[in-house]
């Protein structure tokens, strides 16, 4: 039995089939831009293994709806049952990237994962997984029978909770900016940062121009970091208590994972420590950075083998 896996994004696609025992067979880094549609990348990655594949999952980074994905940065459309059609396929999949970040992160060992806080991990415990990047994504994943099952939210739009006079200044200006409802994702995000980073008197830059204006030292780059990280650890925090997540909260996403330095200073942890009277259980919760960036590829190879 082989396995297809793709982590598909409209910047680059991960494609690697695998056979029954784990093996790699092939693997393919492509410049998704390079291709006119999805099928014509899957189509040269096909040829180069020279064999049929039993299932297929993509974890693409957009909304799946019927089915069907979109991946707008490059103009595709991807469809199970075409897919399916196309490349005699007998099962094909198709999951968004955060739900295969999820699938992926039961998958992970100790070389895979920053520890931030370590804590007491009950394995057979929920997991909560929250990552912001794009935007911000989270997921929660339970155990049942020594099998895990990943529950998709959308709580990066629940409402923003400030937690001091600063940020409670920061809520109204976004307030009056989005008209009216702000979110975790309007702070927690590459576009959160720039949020915070203009709110402090910055002008708008590209996230990356920001971090490594702060990695230079320059002051309001910084606080706005700073701003950022304490309120990730908040809403990490609150994560952790809404699903009890005694099996580990994980940190995905690219902005904690290219900027670590600002997350192992001790104020994300003390941030998501700070919940008055459940402090203590909140000391139990381990909560971990991960590094390994291929976890939503692990994810879609773990989902091609349910399906098959």
């Amino acid at each position: 039995m082989r396995l297809l896996g793709g982590d598909v994004g409209g910047t680059k696609t991960l494609l690697r089939c695998i056979e029954a025992d784990g093996s790699t067979l092939h693997e393919e880094r492509y410049d998704s831009s390079a291709f006119a549609t999805f099928d014509d990348l899957v189509r040269d990655f096909l040829g180069r293994i020279h064999g049929p594949v039993d299932s297929a999952c993509f974890a693409v980074a957009g909304p799946v709806y019927a089915r069907r994905a979109e991946v707008t940065n490059v103009g595709w459309t991807i469809d199970e049952a075409a897919l399916a059609r196309q490349f005699s396929i007998a099962h094909v999949a198709l999951i968004n990237d955060f739900y295969g970040i999820a699938m992926g992160v039961p998958l992970l060992g100790e070389k895979d994962l920053l520890s931030l806080h370590a804590g007491t991990r009950d394995r057979g415990a929920p997991m909560a997984i929250l990552g912001a990047g794009t935007g911000l994504g989270q997921a929660i994943v339970t155990t049942h029978h020594n099998i895990h099952h990943v529950i998709s939210t959308e709580g990066g739009h629940a409402d923003f909770a400030p937690q001091d006079e600063e940020q409670a200044r920061l809520f109204l200006a976004l307030q009056a900016r989005y008209g009216g409802h702000v979110s975790w994702e309007r702070l927690l995000s590459g576009m959160g940062l720039v949020n915070i980073f203009t709110f402090l008197g910055g002008e708008e830059l590209d996230p990356a121009e920001i971090a490594e204006r702060a990695d230079a030292g320059d002051e309001r780059a910084a606080r706005a970091f700073t701003i950022f990280v304490d309120i990730y650890g908040a809403e990490a925090g609150n994560m952790a208590l809404r699903v009890l997540a005694r099996g580990g909260v994980f940190l995905a996403g690219g902005i904690a994972a290219k900027n670590v330095r600002w997350f192992t200073d001790g104020k994300f942890v003390e941030a998501f420590l700070r919940k008055g009277r459940f402090r203590g259980l909140m000391e139990t919760i381990p909560v971990d950075l991960i590094t390994n960036e291929e976890v939503g590829l692990l994810g879609a190879l773990e989902q091609a083998r349910r399906s098959s």
